[in-house]
């Protein structure tokens, strides 16, 4: 209805699981509508390598659904909202995430929707089976420039903490599982920023 379309006119749809297809409006109304299939296509996931970002959700909501909004658009595979010892939402409401991640999908006519999860607590993320790459940012102590690190054709999973950081003793367990502490720069970087600048990276760096 926003669109105004009616009987006869063409549309795209996408199921998120990479078929895209060509359909005209055959009937339209207040309830519902239905659609003619024309020519239906699928597409290749666009990654060679998976993007996993797990991050610490920031206390204002909008914040957090920025960053996904702009992740999807730039193109990632998996976020996790991450609950830490300094996370200070405990809450969240993934559906609202979720239909953040198709609006999303449609703006950047992407054929691939990407995986939001519940909230998740770090230890619960530790104990799935875990790419080789693996990073966590960290604002304090011995670190190492992101971009010197990150390989472009193998799988990843970074994690970025809460507003407060990730503490001392989590930082130490992560390291036990053999994530890297890496930096992206001198200045500090809110949440939604820090994890977003990570995903424009990773992708892009895949492109070259």
């Amino acid at each position: 209805s926003v669109l105004r379309l009616g009987v006869g006119q063409r549309i795209v749809l996408l199921d998120g699981r990479g078929t895209r297809a060509l359909g005209e409006i055959m009937e339209a109304g207040k309830r519902g509508c239905s659609v003619h299939i024309i020519q239906r296509s699928h597409h290749a996931p666009e990654r060679t390598a998976r993007i996993h970002l797990a991050v610490g959700p920031t206390k204002q909501m909008d914040r957090f659904e920025w960053f996904v909004e702009k992740a999807v658009e730039i193109g990632i595979d998996r976020i996790t909202p991450l609950l830490t010892e300094r996370t200070e939402r405990d809450k969240l409401r993934v559906d609202r995430l979720e239909r953040v991640a198709v609006a999303a999908v449609k703006q950047s006519q992407r054929a691939w929707l990407p995986r939001t999860d519940m909230l998740t607590p770090l230890k619960d993320l530790l104990g799935e089976e875990l790419p080789e790459q693996r990073y966590f940012g960290r604002c304090e102590g011995e670190r190492l420039p992101l971009v010197s690190r990150y390989r472009p054709h193998a799988d990843v999973l970074m994690i970025i903490g809460p507003e407060g950081d990730l503490s001392q003793r989590e930082a130490e367990e992560l390291s036990r599982h053999r994530f890297e502490a890496v930096s992206l720069g001198e200045a500090r970087l809110r949440t939604e920023t820090a994890a977003l600048a990570v995903c424009t990276w990773f992708s892009l760096a895949q492109q070259q």
